[in-house]
């Protein structure tokens, strides 16, 4: 859930402290977090800080332990490496769902920022700290025309998105119902993929970095299949199905183990023409 370093919502401030912003029914939200020895800390502010309280446990990931991998040494070296990973099983969901959304078929880089000033343009100062913003709110991003997400260097059919998305957000947060019941995430899920410009890779990318499941399984991806083979077999081309295959004896934690490949930095080496960025492509 980071979208990069210039993430508004999120700041990193160190090893062992970040800040970062969330949506509540009672207003927007911020949490200063912190590493006290071996204690999380946690100091909420804002108009959502008290409704926010009990979800700070599932937020953080602090419910999950992490799962042990044994086999290949090198899933097991990875683990180890980054023992301290967790999931978020976020209580609010509308927000990441944007963010997802602005990633389809562009470069990370291209949504990071449009994300960025799509804060900057619709959220808020968070007060005393100026350099976070709370998330912009649904009905905002509703009343946006398509020359406003353009300045924001988003794609109209990702604006139209965001906007589709922004006037069904309260059905969706309805459906999620915080994450409290165990039949949320399926119906969550199921919901998600009825709604236009919302598919498998939208819906699992979402499910593993914001809903809290370890075995979500991500397809349609351009570059997860080429690099999880490559981290198993030494492979450089591969697809959805070899992928599901080779992750399928880590279920149910087939997320858990896509995002430690991913932050092991092993990965094929790059052939052909390298992707275009967005500003690249309006030049011509």
């Amino acid at each position: 859930m980071t979208m990069g370093m210039g993430n508004p919502c999120l700041r990193v401030d160190s090893d062992s402290a970040a800040r970062l912003t969330l949506a509540t029914p009672e207003g927007p939200a911020a949490l200063a977090a912190w590493h006290d020895d071996d204690e999380l800390r946690v100091e909420p502010t804002g108009p959502g800080a008290e409704w926010l309280q009990p979800f700070l446990t599932d937020l953080f990931g602090l419910r999950f332990k992490p799962p042990v991998f044994e086999n290949p040494r090198r899933m097991r070296v990875v683990g180890e490496r980054f023992a301290g990973l967790r999931l978020p099983k976020l209580p609010t969901i509308f927000p990441r769902l944007l963010q997802v959304v602005l990633q389809q078929m562009i470069t990370f880089r291209d949504a990071t920022h449009g994300w960025r000033k799509l804060v900057e343009r619709l959220g808020a100062r968070v007060p005393g700290h100026d350099d976070l913003w709370y998330p912009p709110e649904p009905k905002a991003i509703a009343r946006m025309a398509s020359f406003e997400f353009i300045e924001c260097g988003i794609l109209p059919q990702h604006g139209r998105r965001l906007v589709g998305l922004a006037r069904t957000a309260e059905r969706i947060e309805a459906v999620w119902g915080h994450g409290l019941e165990a039949d949320s995430l399926p119906k969550t899920c199921e919901y998600l993929m009825s709604l236009p410009g919302v598919g498998p890779w939208t819906v699992g990318y979402l499910s593993g970095s914001g809903l809290g499941d370890a075995d979500a399984l991500v397809l349609g991806d351009y570059g997860h299949p080429h690099q999880v083979a490559y981290f198993f077999t030494g492979e450089e081309r591969s697809d959805d199905e070899t992928m599901a295959s080779l992750l399928e004896p880590y279920r149910p934690h087939r997320y858990y183990a896509l995002t430690l490949i991913i932050k092991s930095g092993v990965r094929p080496p790059r052939r052909g023409p390298r992707r275009r960025s967005l500003r690249e492509r309006f030049r011509h």
